[in-house]
């Protein structure tokens, strides 16, 4: 016999559209806002929230969703009490909560900042401290989509198909940490590297992609014919952006941080986009990859000096 819906569709998609991150406030978690994009409950085992407050993710019970789902995993709710329950909730209830920052910043026209007359910063801070082959430096450098400002930054840009600078973001050089995408910036068109197969490689930094051609290069890797973009953290804009120009590909790698936040990320991007490409991820091994390269040096270091101590250094002629 036909059993009439406890719930109109409608009823259902209102009760979803509630704002888990005020909700999560309102019943008294401690939400604290961990990066522009993400907010976090402590003590709960690595439980994150987006930041439009759309989606949940529980990575230590392997558990998310969205509104309804919340009540049920946290609060012992059905679906029927948790649907019920977010319906008696109207949204001047619940606390403000401030949206997440555009993709494409309206506050003003983009304007690269002047070139420096030297780019021996930049060189340093990349080749010396960070590690980064300078081939690898050289061959962004010489495709315009890097150069030092007058105030020593490293300036990573993207374009756009008229190979306009549509994308720009600064990254200090000095003791200092120091990150910054320009006003006026459009996260559409990622810094990145042209392939010429089927497989897209997605990072959050320039650094981090740079540092992922640098290892291939230091484990003697064939070089690969993957498409690589950095999304400049977090964005879904340069992704979409990179299928419509290459429709051709059909696979994504994803090589974010390997923190809460990336794996976070990571699953939103598994639930945007998994059903148009194949998707696999690659894990640095620390935080991300530029720390992994930072560390392959250092341990270089350390072997040869371990070496020459066991007297295994090569012979001082006499």
């Amino acid at each position: 016999m036909y059993k009439e819906k406890r719930f109109t569709d409608e009823q259902i998609r209102e009760a979803s559209s509630i704002n888990i991150v005020a909700l999560a406030s309102s019943r008294g978690y401690d939400v604290k806002k961990v990066t522009p994009r993400s907010y976090k409950i402590p003590h709960f085992g690595g439980l994150y929230i987006k930041a439009d407050g759309s989606k949940w993710n529980w990575f230590s019970h392997g558990k998310g969703g969205g509104a309804i789902q919340f009540l049920m995993e946290l609060e012992g709710k059905t679906w029927v009490e948790s649907v019920k329950e977010l319906l008696g909730i109207t949204h001047d209830e619940l606390p403000f909560i401030e949206p997440p920052p555009k993709d494409i910043d309206e506050k003003g026209e983009l304007i690269p900042p002047k070139k420096n007359s030297t780019y021996k910063h930049i060189f340093a801070y990349l080749i010396k401290t960070r590690k980064i082959d300078s081939a690898v430096v050289q061959e962004f450098v010489k495709n315009k989509q890097l150069y030092e400002d007058e105030r020593k930054n490293c300036v990573f840009v993207g374009y756009d198909k008229e190979k306009q600078p549509r994308f720009i973001s600064l990254r200090g050089t000095g003791s200092k940490k120091f990150r910054k995408d320009l006003w006026g910036s459009d996260k559409t068109y990622p810094f990145h590297k042209k392939g010429s197969n089927d497989t897209l490689v997605v990072f959050e930094s320039a650094i981090d992609l740079m540092s992922y051609l640098t290892l291939i290069k230091l484990h003697n890797v064939s070089p690969i014919k993957h498409h690589m973009l950095s999304m400049g953290g977090t964005s879904y804009l340069p992704i979409d952006y990179y299928k419509s120009k290459y429709p051709n590909i059909k696979k994504m790698i994803l090589c974010l941080d390997n923190d809460e936040e990336g794996h976070f990320f990571s699953q939103q991007i598994r639930e945007q986009y998994g059903d148009r490409f194949c998707i696999t991820k690659h894990v640095p091994e620390n935080k991300d990859f530029n720390e992994d390269l930072v560390q392959f040096h250092e341990n270089k270091v350390s072997d040869k000096k371990q070496d020459l101590e066991q007297g295994k250094g090569e012979e001082i002629a006499m």
